[in-house]
């Protein structure tokens, strides 16, 4: 395999492994920690431009190109195969946490056009969103009166203890400082708090059969870090967490819908006729 000189943001250490390259980007394994990484990753103005007002029905996502791989085919449309799943997500942090004389207050970061904040709210918590897409913003704001601070996690101002559980899905490989993000969201939490996190496998069974063909990987305008298991078992446990579990998920598409998007793997085979992403539950514990 290929080393090259790329400093880790996670341990600094300064030699690493390609493990896939795209020619314009590399992904990286880091030769100390294992953590794997885009190299080099986009600039500010490059990602926010990615997360427009096309983000969510994204026209090209098909068309087999890796810069149109961002965003959603049609976010809208998967609304009715995510809130099952999200109600039952929601019912199980409600039975996790302690009973308390309160309803439990709630962060969805990441929230993306609301749709695990209404499953929430519908089981009882007291919810807030976090997104960075301006114009998801807009639209929560006028479809929903909880409180949506807009922006970055690395920017959010707020005081420990804020919250009793913090949900991010598919949130952790887009951001450019998770483990500064991660840390936050510890001091945030009450003590016994969840973080509450789901992000693809990129050390899966899977992942490695299907390699630098597999989607999350080729997804090089937003996704900047790839987890496995122990990687990110380990990372959050350095910030104070204990983990609780740890499961795969699945995804539920309309068949058609499913055809088409295997095309992306292999385009003569599936136009003739995934990873799934693993969820954590993390406790917030003490930092030593």
């Amino acid at each position: 395999m290929e080393s090259v000189l790329a400093v880790c943001p996670r341990c600094h250490h300064d030699q690493a492994v390609v493990r896939y390259d795209f020619g314009g980007e590399k992904i990286v394994c880091c030769a100390a920690c294992r953590l794997l990484f885009l190299q080099p990753q986009p600039g500010p103005d490059e990602t926010g431009a990615v997360y427009s007002d096309s983000y969510f029905q994204n026209s090209e996502f098909l068309n087999g190109e890796n810069r149109s791989l961002f965003g959603y085919v049609d976010y809208i449309a998967e609304r009715f195969s995510k809130q099952p799943q999200y109600a039952v997500i929601a019912r199980e942090i409600r039975r996790l946490l302690p009973p308390m004389p309160r309803a439990p207050r709630l962060l969805d970061a990441g929230c993306g056009l609301g749709y695990f904040l209404g499953e929430a709210f519908e089981e009882g918590f007291d919810v807030a969103g976090l997104e960075f897409n301006r114009h998801a913003v807009a639209r929560l704001r006028r479809k929903y009166a909880f409180p949506i601070h807009p922006g970055a996690l690395e920017d959010l101002s707020l005081d420990p203890g804020s919250f009793d559980c913090v949900t991010m899905y598919d949130v952790v490989e887009h951001l450019r400082d998770p483990f500064g993000c991660i840390s936050k969201i510890h001091s945030i939490l009450t003590a016994g708090g969840l973080l509450v996190m789901s992000t693809p496998d990129a050390e899966s069974a899977m992942s490695r059969l299907l390699g630098k063909r597999l989607e999350d990987f080729r997804r090089t305008r937003e996704h900047l870090f790839f987890f496995g298991r122990e990687t990110i078992t380990d990372i959050l446990d350095e910030r104070g967490f204990d983990v609780v579990s740890i499961r795969s998920l699945g995804h539920t598409f309309d068949l058609g819908f499913l055809l088409e998007r295997l095309t992306l793997y292999n385009r003569p085979i599936f136009e003739s006729l995934g990873s799934s992403p693993a969820r954590w539950v993390s406790r917030r514990g003490s930092c030593e």
